[in-house]
């Protein structure tokens, strides 16, 4: 990792750290702000599957619902540890992740992608008619976990600042995974899979373990989410919920790290924003997206580019 990168980072975790101290952010921007930066860490995780490997998943919807009915679950029995939680979030995503992965990395392409939506559906489905889970209702009401003995992140600020660490510690294990020779790997991987499996490496070993790196990460933030909205609904694994995954990666740019969080942030405001004035807002959002796609094809992270800066960097 440059010194330029890390100061940058460095700077932009801090400016958000003192973000809830300016005087318009209300509880409701609180919670807004985290769920720009929920989703944008999930979009970030996406990326090492989209950007650096290659590998488009239309399932990470469920890894993502998974973890918030692992951690609902427990809040919801008077487990209200948020490391139990986030312990058994994943152990939950981590097994299910498994089966997806070994099944997914041995086919290339659209039948990876495929494959993904396909247990996914699975998996909503099966939450969407089991009532013992709550049914179509899911699990409502669960009271907010403790982070130390008996202090409750029941605040918008506490539940800010804990998405805040999450985004920091995603991050950091996001920029070591992808500039070690692991994260040269998968690059090799997206660049030409056969020109590696010639020199040696097992790809889909590879695949797997990152496929599994990436739904662990997106667990994880979805052990935080019944935290803040106090429950966990099949909603949240829905095939849409995952295109908007994609959708956060490629408005901030493909194969970067700070592009999805950018990105992320950038979908969650402007759905606010529009859908607070139109029904229709997904319109919007997609005229947004084909702009985007035609007239910027490395994200909102390459208008430095149109603008005459540096080099575009895949590490960024």
């Amino acid at each position: 990792m440059s010194r330029a990168i890390s100061w940058r980072a460095a700077l932009v975790w801090a400016l958000l750290a003192a973000l809830p101290a300016l005087p318009f952010m209300s509880k409701f921007y609180l919670l807004l702000a985290f769920d720009a930066l929920l989703f944008g860490a999930i979009a970030m995780a996406l990326d090492l599957l989209m950007g650096y490997t290659g590998l488009v998943s239309f399932g990470h919807a469920a890894f993502f619902g998974l973890g918030a009915y692992a951690s609902a679950v427990l809040l919801e029995r008077g487990v209200l540890s948020l490391w139990l939680c986030v312990l058994f979030a994943i152990l939950v995503v981590g097994l299910y992740a498994l089966v997806v992965s070994f099944f997914s990395t041995a086919r290339r392409g659209i039948y990876f992608a495929l494959l993904t939506l396909v247990f996914a559906e699975v998996v909503y489905t099966f939450f969407r008619y089991t009532q013992t889970f709550g049914g179509s209702d899911g699990i409502q009401g669960v009271p907010p976990p403790r982070l130390i003995g008996e202090f409750p992140i029941d605040t918008p600020l506490r539940n800010y600042y804990l998405v805040l660490v999450y985004l920091g510690l995603a991050y950091v294990a996001c920029r070591v995974l992808v500039t070690s020779h692991f994260g040269r790997v998968l690059v090799a991987i997206r660049e030409n899979e056969d020109r590696a499996r010639f020199l040696g490496y097992n790809v889909q070993r590879y695949k797997m373990a990152v496929c599994m790196i990436s739904a662990l990460l997106t667990g994880i933030g979805g052990a935080l989410y019944p935290g803040r909205s106090a429950f966990a609904t099949p909603d949240l694994m829905l095939w849409t919920v995952s295109g908007e995954f994609i959708i956060m990666v490629m408005i901030g740019g493909l194969g970067t790290l700070a592009g999805p969080v950018v990105g992320g942030v950038f979908f969650v405001l402007l759905q606010e924003k529009v859908s607070s004035y139109v029904d229709w807002y997904f319109i919007v959002i997609g005229l947004v997206l084909i702009f985007i796609v035609l007239f910027m094809p490395k994200g909102l992270l390459g208008i430095r580019e149109l603008l005459g800066g540096r080099r575009w960097r895949t590490t960024a």
